[in-house]
């Protein structure tokens, strides 16, 4: 074998073994881009399998709606029995309640309470507040601003209990006026009708046919014939005008029953001193009285006669001190009406609304004529005292 035989041998395998060499590193190439791809692709699939599993979590649910419940300071059981009643239909629809009792503050500071149970609850306090004081523009603006807190709270809906056909405008004005994403802000109105756009629905008594019940138990009462005065506030409340349109609707049929024109009055101290007045000037025989400060009010002053087997008192309302004297004789009869049913479709409606289901605009609630003698029937103590609902 020559020099040059062997050079081309070597040259052979010294090329071989680099296209080998090669061959291999592109392989161990391709290896390689296949590996990371094989494992992008996996890490995608795993991700979206989780992204799956994740909308099937009960874990990764949607944020549940926060609707506020806003009433008057100092509103008593019956702001109670509402609250009763859309707290349960808030843990039936997965709602969380936001709760806001508003207080008027003198340097209109207002401050969430720590988180309840149920929801959050936000108060509106002044430490030293003299409910039976304050004016009534102060408890208006208070109900205003403690709606505009829990929209900024991030409420998505308003169940109102309004002071006033003013305040309810103020409110929906600020539930229009958070509407940043286009959505609408729904505002339930509770135990009241106004004439104010905007309103999403209402949720009250009929207020006609109360007044003629509380009409027509007090003609019984009389036996046809006798002096009626009517106390309330000033005439500019809807609901308060048809009661009394109610009560004139009854009273109307029975001519030996004489109405005196209704005297205002919008505190329980001024009902008080009102029916004094109308007892020192004229015989009364009976109060058919509109609302709880007045029935209060004139109950009081009944009470410092010793004249209460004497005048007749026929009433709006369930507060606690009501129910005491309705079983002590001093209220012959209570106009009352279901607080726990207000809050609890109230709050079923707005959870409708936000689910774009359909909504009834207006939604009546029952009314009954309670007195001593069936006060305690189990369907009005479920009335009376919502805790045993």
């Amino acid at each position: 074998m020559t020099d040059n035989q062997v050079n081309r041998n070597d040259a052979d395998r010294v090329e071989g073994l680099n296209i080998g060499a090669f061959l291999k590193k592109v392989g161990a190439s391709f290896s390689g881009i296949w590996k990371r791809r094989l494992l992008t692709l996996t890490a995608n699939c795993c991700l979206l399998l989780c992204a799956a599993c994740g909308l099937s979590s009960p874990d990764a649910t949607a944020v549940p709606p926060r609707i506020a419940l806003i009433t008057p300071a100092g509103t008593g059981e019956l702001a109670e029995a509402i609250r009763l009643g859309a707290e349960a239909a808030a843990k039936e629809n997965g709602a969380e309640l936001m709760n806001v009792e508003a207080y008027p503050s003198d340097g209109n500071m207002y401050t969430p309470a720590i988180a309840d149970s149920v929801g959050s609850q936000l108060q509106v306090k002044q430490a030293n507040a003299g409910h039976g004081s304050l004016s009534r523009s102060m408890r208006e603006q208070a109900q205003v601003d403690a709606a505009a807190l829990a929209l900024k709270q991030g409420a998505s809906a308003l169940l109102v209990d309004p002071l006033s056909e003013k305040a309810l405008s103020d409110i929906v004005q600020e539930a229009q006026a958070m509407n940043s994403d286009g959505a609408i802000v729904p505002v339930i109105v509770l135990n009241d009708e106004f004439p104010v756009k905007g309103i999403t629905s209402v949720i009250s008594m009929d207020n006609v046919e109360a007044g003629r019940q509380a009409g027509q138990a007090m003609a019984e009462l009389l036996e046809g014939k006798g002096r009626v005065a009517l106390l309330g506030p000033d005439p500019l409340n809807s609901g308060l005008i048809q009661r009394e349109q109610g009560v004139m609707e009854a009273l109307v049929q029975y001519p030996n029953i004489q109405v005196e024109p209704k005297s205002i009055c919008n505190t329980r101290d001024g009902c008080w001193q009102t029916a004094k007045q109308l007892l020192d000037q004229q015989q009364v025989d009976g109060f058919i009285t509109l609302q709880e400060p007045a029935s209060l009010g004139a109950a009081d002053e009944l009470n410092r006669r010793k004249s209460a087997d004497k005048v007749r008192i026929v009433g709006f309302g369930s507060e606690q001190q009501q129910l005491e004297q309705l079983q002590e004789g001093v209220f012959d009869h209570l106009i009352v009406q279901n607080g726990y049913s207000a809050g609890y479709l109230g709050l079923k409606q707005a959870v409708a609304r936000l689910k774009n289901q359909q909504v009834q605009a207006r939604v009546l609630l029952e009314t009954k004529l309670v007195s001593t003698d069936n006060m305690f029937w189990m369907d009005n103590q479920k009335l009376l005292f919502p805790f045993v609902q």
